[in-house]
This record gives C-alpha cells, sequence and structure tokens, in this order.
C-alpha cells in the first residue's frame, strides 16, 4: 500500500480561531467509551445482514491508554451502509472479534508447524485462520510468505482440519494481504486473522496478527465500527490535550479525523476502484484491529502508523510542547494512535494558525477560493509554507500549482465528503 507523510514546518503566529463550514448529516447521538482492554465477548447468534444501529466501540489492544477512561455524549457520525457481502455466511460484528480473539489465542500457544524442507525458516511462512462454515468453526493452514504475497496464481493447500483449499490473493501487501479462500465443492471461507512473521532488512522483526479486508468482513456493522474507533481516538486525543491547557478548535478535529483515512488511500487503487470502497476497507481495518492498524505501514519516507507522520515533524511537535507528555520514541509514539493523534492535532492547529496569519491566504479563506479543509488537507500532505505562494501566483487555480501527488490528495479528501457523511463538532 503506497502510504503518504505529512510534511512541515514554518513559524507560529497565534491568530483568533475562524468561522467553520457545515457538513451534512443527522444521526442518533451515542455514548462512545474508550477503556484500555477489550472485555470478553460472548458469541452470538448469526444475524440477518440489515445496515446496525451504530454501537461504542472499544478502543483497546496494546495501546496502554492513560487519562480519562471515558469520553461521554461525542458528537455522533452519520452510519454508513454498504452493499450486502457476496457470501453466503456472515458474522456480525462481535462474532468476529469473538473469533479473532480465539484465533490469536490458537496461534499464540502453537508453534507454526512448517514442512521439513531444507533451507526453510519459520520467517518464510504465514499461518491464516478461517471460519470453516461447514463445520462452523475456526481452521487454519500454512503457507509460504512469497505464495501468500503473490497474485500470480491460486495455491493449493490442506488445513489442520484436513480441508483441501485452493487460495487466490487479492493484493500483495504484507501484514495487509487480502485472500479468497475456496474449498474443493467450490464454497467460499472466511479469512480472519495472519500470523506473519515481519522481516526488514533481512532480520526477524517481530510476529504479527493482523486482520486484513479480506471479502466478507467489511459488514455495514464493522465499516461504522470502524469510523467511531477513528472518532473517538481523535475525541480521546483531545480531552488529553485540553488537560493540559491545549483546545484544538472542533473544525480542526474534524479535518482531522478525515485525513486518518485519506493518508491510508492508495493513489492507484483510487484511480482504479470506486472509492466507497476503499474508504470501507479502511475503516474495517481500524475496527477490526483497533490500536495494531497500520503498526507496520511506513512509507519511502519514514511517515508511519495512522497519522503518517514523519520523524523530523515529531521532533518539532514535541519541541513546541513540552509540557505534553507525547511518548519520546517515535516508532513507539506512531504506534500508540492517541499519542500519535495528539501530535497531530498539535501540528494541524500550529499550522492553520500560520496558514491565517498570511493576508494572502486569510484573503483566499475569507473570500472562499481557498476552503479550510482544502488549505489543511494541501498543507497536512505537502508543504504549508509554500501555499501562500501557489495562491499569489494561481489566484483560483492554485490548486493548478501544487505537487500532482497533493492533488490526488485533495481529490481523495473530496471523494471521502462525497460518500462519507460526517456530523461536524460543536465544541
Amino acid at each position: 500500500m503506497k502510504l503518504l507523510c505529512a510534511v512541515i514546518f514554518f513559524s507560529s503566529v497565534s491568530l483568533p480561531a475562524l468561522a467553520q463550514s457545515s457538513v451534512e448529516a443527522t444521526p442518533t447521538p451515542v455514548e462512545v467509551v474508550v477503556t484500555d482492554t477489550m472485555p470478553p465477548i460472548q458469541a452470538q447468534k448469526v444475524r440477518p445482514r440489515v445496515a446496525p444501529t451504530p454501537t461504542p466501540i472499544i478502543v483497546g489492544g496494546s495501546e496502554k491508554m492513560s487519562g480519562p477512561s471515558a469520553v461521554t455524549n461525542p458528537q455522533p457520525i452519520a452510519p454508513v451502509t454498504t452493499s450486502a457481502s457476496s457470501s453466503a455466511h456472515t458474522l456480525s460484528f462481535g462474532q468476529m472479534k469473538s473469533k479473532i480473539a480465539e484465533a490469536k489465542r490458537y496461534m499464540q500457544a502453537r508453534p507454526l508447524a512448517t514442512a521439513s524442507t531444507e533451507g526453510t525458516v519459520p520467517t518464510d511462512f504465514v499461518r491464516v485462520a478461517f471460519q470453516d462454515w461447514k463445520n462452523n468453526r475456526v481452521d487454519y493452514f500454512v503457507l509460504n510468505k512469497d505464495a501468500f504475497l503473490s497474485i500470480e496464481s491460486e495455491k493449493l493447500v490442506s488445513s489442520e482440519m484436513g480441508r483441501n483449499l485452493r487460495v487466490r490473493t487479492i493484493r500483495g501487501n504484507g501484514v495487509n494481504t487480502p485472500i479468497v479462500i475456496v474449498d474443493d465443492s467450490g464454497e467460499t471461507h472466511l479469512p480472519l486473522m495472519v500470523q506473519y512473521p515481519v522481516v526488514r532488512d533481512g532480520r526477524f522483526m517481530e510476529t504479527a496478527y493482523y486482520m486484513s479486508t479480506h471479502p466478507g468482513l467489511g459488514t455495514p456493522e464493522v465499516i461504522n465500527a470502524g469510523r467511531y474507533y477513528v472518532r473517538n481516538v481523535i475525541e480521546l486525543a483531545r480531552e488529553r490535550l485540553k488537560e493540559k491547557g491545549i483546545i484544538i478548535q472542533p473544525k480542526i478535529a474534524d479535518i482531522a479525523e478525515r485525513l486518518a483515512t485519506v493518508e491510508h488511500v492508495d493513489h492507484t487503487r483510487f484511480r482504479t476502484e470506486i472509492p466507497q470502497a476503499i474508504f470501507n476497507d479502511i475503516f474495517t481495518l481500524y475496527a477490526l484491529n483497533e490500536g495494531q492498524t497500520y503498526r507496520y505501514s511506513v512509507s519511502s519516507a519514514g511517515a508511519g502508523g495512522m497519522v503518517q507522520m514523519i520523524p523530523s515533524t515529531y521532533r518539532m511537535v514535541r519541541s513546541w510542547h513540552p509540557n505534553v507528555p507525547l511518548i519520546p520514541d517515535f516508532v513507539e509514539g506512531m504506534r500508540n494512535h492517541v499519542n500519535a493523534t495528539e501530535a497531530m492535532l498539535l501540528y494541524m492547529q500550529r499550522t492553520w494558525t500560520d496558514l491565517v496569519a498570511s493576508p494572502t491566504v486569510a484573503d483566499a479563506f475569507s473570500s472562499g477560493v481557498a476552503s479550510q479543509d482544502q488549505l489543511m488537507a494541501a498543507g497536512y500532505n505537502s508543504n504549508p509554507a509554500k501555499i501562500a505562494g501557489y495562491i499569489n501566483r494561481g489566484g483560483d487555480s492554485w490548486t493548478s500549482l501544487i505537487p500532482r501527488e497533493t492533488k490526488i490528495y485533495l481529490q481523495i479528501y473530496d471523494a471521502l465528503e462525497k460518500n462519507v457523511p460526517m456530523t461536524p463538532r460543536n465544541r
């Protein structure tokens, strides 16, 4: 997956907050609960596939969160509905979480069994957990990593329970590789968790347990859960900063919520696929991986994690706010979603203050030549210090002068706004 990075910096000038634009959506408010751990999930009966009522989302995993234990009465988001899965079977979100937990416990407790082939090592193999619909149980198979990542042909494997399977890879993308599993009778089974050895520069780093966007997982309930997860993390980050006396404007938080999705849209996929399907994939990842989502995503510029910030920007943000206890280590700071979002919000709030300190940018904003969303998204993806120059030279057509990658970035942002309504924050 091609990932983008946020770049970077210029001086700060304080200005009053400006008026915010409105966005369509009218869902029912809910209470969003944030805790340190996922509670045990009871198995549920399979329900008909209908667009569900949004439910509170637990923020857990290895985030090691501190601070407020709950954010109550958040601004709601509009539920997303999508077409039903092509599979004849489905699981509720609660059932998926239960199956994921079961699969992870099993794989952590049992060493990876590989063929006794000369020259092979455990890091050459991945193990996949899947829901066997015929026997209503979780089953497993092992596959060579290179074969797992290859989209060239179907792979023939046998499961631990003796089922013969054909495996097709949709996109080879490391831990986030979606696949299709079909048995010898033609029935499609549901891929669940992948146990994937992460190797960098020839060195084994860690074993990843990850949920990709396998067909059948992206149900309306799961997609809505992913959206709540992102909004929840941003609200918790805002609450932490508020405790330190730092107020993040509601509109800045709204834009940050958009960017947490835009940053992870592959540009090639965006040119060739339906945008809604790509956004649904991203929300599915957030829902099913929670605090581990994008843990292993690092761009060529070194940008990492949920907010795709580069090391120099993170160091700069920490230097601006020594009173904010951001995690010193960059890698760990980006892997912790709330910590990374605090850094993102601090950077964005400072960026907006600096942008509107420029008479050129302020005039373009007040006259409608440039919206706050455009300015902030372009500034996050490229160099915000150059935006005034683009406006001076281009006027109403200033976006024609920005880098090509940033033009696509703005197109993705616009597509997200059109396809995924969001209720604007009012506080």
